[in-house]
């Protein structure tokens, strides 16, 4: 059992002239705890960014990457996996959904794991700027994400990291996007923390598991940083689709906050490198 204690109290520095008194106290317990953990905040936005190792390295046998894959979420849950396909080797063109029998470059049977996952015809000699723009065009493709996610076109080839900006026309909606670069097998992802890389809720830190708890539920959170007026401030967020910030704190300071268990709560900084310390009281779901 996890209890909470919390008191209030109010007094008067003169009761002679000025009597005041006001005390309460309220007690929460739940069944479970998360436990005290701490992560090292490295993401310092929610804008999504899908970035490649380095733009202008020719891929000369683009059956090295054919059948690997990338999942991207957008902000309703809607999820596509995006699944790479040999021109070269007649594979099925740009925007087709993969069944038993579609030709993906050098086999008619595709593995189970791509059935229903969206082609990206890639030709031997392209750059790896030149795949992330495909991909870019299929995510706007009609069978892709088809407007939930707007992926903005991908600069001239350069050297170095090259990325893919993706944001929402939703008036409304955010564009807090979940790029699965963790468990993706294309082999071409930035997944390094550079700059330029994959920035997107992968790289931000779950704070509560909506799954977790039934409500209600208590959330600790503290910033272990030094005060600092603009620097290392630690923003909370709910992942719905506005997925507004609902909490700043910034070094040394702490909160307890009752939360809903419908939406997830995550967490990103003004600042790499602040370190975030947690913990969610209540009673399993």
């Amino acid at each position: 059992m996890a209890t909470l204690n919390s008191t209030l109290t109010l007094s008067s520095s003169d009761l002679t002239s000025d009597t005041l008194a006001f005390s309460t106290a309220t007690t929460f317990s739940g069944s479970h705890t998360t436990g005290l953990s701490r992560a090292n905040l490295t993401s310092v936005s929610k804008v999504t960014k899908l970035s490649v190792l380095d733009g202008d390295a020719d891929v000369a046998d683009a059956s090295t990457v054919e059948g690997q894959y990338i999942d991207i979420t957008d902000n309703h849950g809607l999820k596509k996996r995006y699944v790479f396909t040999t021109a070269d080797g007649s594979g099925a063109a740009d925007g087709t959904i993969i069944v038993s029998n579609t030709d993906i470059g050098s086999t008619a049977t595709p593995a189970s794991n791509l059935i229903g996952g969206i082609c990206v015809n890639i030709t031997n000699g392209d750059q790896q700027r030149d795949i992330l723009e495909q991909l870019r065009s299929v995510i706007n493709h009609a069978n892709g994400h088809n407007g939930s996610i707007t992926a903005a076109a991908v600069a001239s080839e350069a050297n170095g990291p090259q990325s893919c900006t993706m944001t929402n026309a939703v008036v409304g909606e955010s564009g807090v996007f979940h790029i699965d670069a963790k468990n993706s097998t294309w082999i071409h992802v930035d997944n390094t923390g550079d700059a330029a890389a994959t920035n997107s809720q992968q790289d931000h830190q779950l704070i509560s598991d909506k799954n977790a708890y039934a409500d209600p539920a208590i959330l600790y959170v503290r910033n272990t940083s030094a005060y600092h007026l603009s620097n290392n401030i630690i923003y909370l967020y709910y992942d719905n689709h506005g997925a507004e910030d609902v909490l700043e704190i910034r070094g040394g300071q702490f909160t307890y906050m009752p939360i809903i268990t419908t939406n997830n709560i995550w967490a990103y900084t003004s600042t790499a490198d602040t370190v975030v310390e947690f913990m969610v009281v209540g009673t399993d779901a």
